[in-house]
């Protein structure tokens, strides 16, 4: 582990995909970064998630970010040297009633006024395309931009890579205070002291209370997400698949494995601490699974776990300049954040060295929460 500097030109707080992407193409642009966390780095949300990196999953409003997002996923390879265990193999997103079928159609209609082609698919064409869905499966909308990663692989992959790039990753690194100096800040961590001109908030479900530590109110709330891993079996699911009722994350990584999420939400929060299996809603995640995908109910659990997800008031990113803060940035609390972490990143250092990003970003602002 690094130890912490004294000085640098750019301080991230935060070591997951947030903040290690801000930092990667920092370092890139020439500049001096530092990336401290309070626990391990890549220890929560960013190393609990699911992988899936699903384009017809997402909002409209982030829909462009998603995108831009992908390219830099499937890049990152061959830019950096960095191997994220990126797999684009497509994506089904199903419906399983009459219901469903109407929002999955709705859906459809307004990703392609969006630019987004998402093709149908029903009866023989779906049962062609994917025998191995159950009959409960009515339609699927099928987006050839839906992919994975893998957070287990990615996570120590993009940490080696910051580290190879001159960034300072250090870990066990709780901000506990932040002076504003004449020329950038003086923060305070559980190892010291560091001063930097310019500061990034990337601390996820504790954004909040970093911003805060600055006088800046910003509304985060943290989910408590749960997933599980199956044993490796033979060739399954060859599609990345969600649920139009967003109850249902599912893919098979190139070892066997089965991963399964969908937003179940465990126990726990950030006042306490505490983030653990709700056994009752993990049954509903397994019943769902296994309803769209039967030969699931044929493997062994390996395991199950959860991590916490910060989320804005209005479940979109918190990105951009802290109000009243110079040289100080938020880039956090996206829904899906995993998804959109790189092209949040690379927007992020466009921000800092440029003064504009290369997409629109304004209405991400966190003026729009913070006071």
């Amino acid at each position: 582990m690094a130890d912490l500097p004294k000085d640098t030109d750019i301080l991230v707080i935060g070591a997951g995909i947030a903040g290690l992407c801000s930092a990667l193409y920092l370092a890139r642009a020439g500049r001096t970064v530092a990336v401290v966390e309070r626990g391990e780095p890549w220890g929560d949300a960013s190393g609990a998630n699911a992988g899936t990196l699903s384009l017809q999953v997402k909002r409209p409003e982030v829909l462009h970010i998603t995108r831009r997002a992908i390219e830099l996923w499937q890049d990152f390879k061959a830019d950096f040297g960095i191997d994220v265990g990126f797999g684009r193999p497509g994506g089904l997103r199903v419906a399983t009633n009459a219901r469903e079928v109407d929002m999955l159609r709705h859906s459809q209609a307004e990703q392609r006024t969006l630019g987004i082609e998402v093709e149908w698919l029903d009866g023989n064409r779906l049962r062609d395309t994917a025998p191995w869905l159950g009959p409960t499966v009515l339609a699927a909308t099928w987006c050839d931009w839906d992919s994975y990663s893998s957070p287990l692989q990615a996570g120590r992959a993009l940490i080696d890579g910051a580290r190879r790039d001159g960034v300072a990753v250090i870990g066990g690194a709780a901000v506990t205070a932040i002076a504003k100096e004449t020329k950038g800040y003086r923060v305070t961590t559980a190892l010291g002291v560091i001063a930097c001109n310019t500061l990034v908030i990337a601390a996820g479900a504790w954004s909040g209370e970093v911003a805060a530590i600055l006088g800046v109110t910003l509304p985060v709330s943290a989910d408590v997400n749960m997933l599980s891993v199956t044993e490796p079996a033979p060739h399954l699911i060859d599609k990345v698949v969600t649920h139009i009722g967003g109850i249902l994350s599912l893919k098979q990584y190139p070892n066997g494995t089965c991963l399964i999420g969908g937003g179940w939400q465990g126990q726990g929060g950030l006042a306490s601490g505490r983030k653990e299996i709700d056994h009752e809603q993990l049954m509903h995640n397994f019943r769902v699974a296994i309803g769209v995908v039967p030969a699931l109910a044929n493997l062994r659990l390996v395991r199950s776990w959860s991590g916490f997800e910060g989320v804005a008031a209005d479940a979109l990113p918190l990105f951009g300049p802290l109000p009243g803060r110079p040289a100080a940035y938020v880039n956090a609390c996206a829904r899906g954040g995993y998804s959109q972490g790189p092209a949040l990143g690379l927007l992020m250092a466009e921000l800092i060295s440029a003064g504009r990003t290369s997409l629109p970003m304004e209405r991400f602002y966190p003026a729009r929460f913070a006071s």
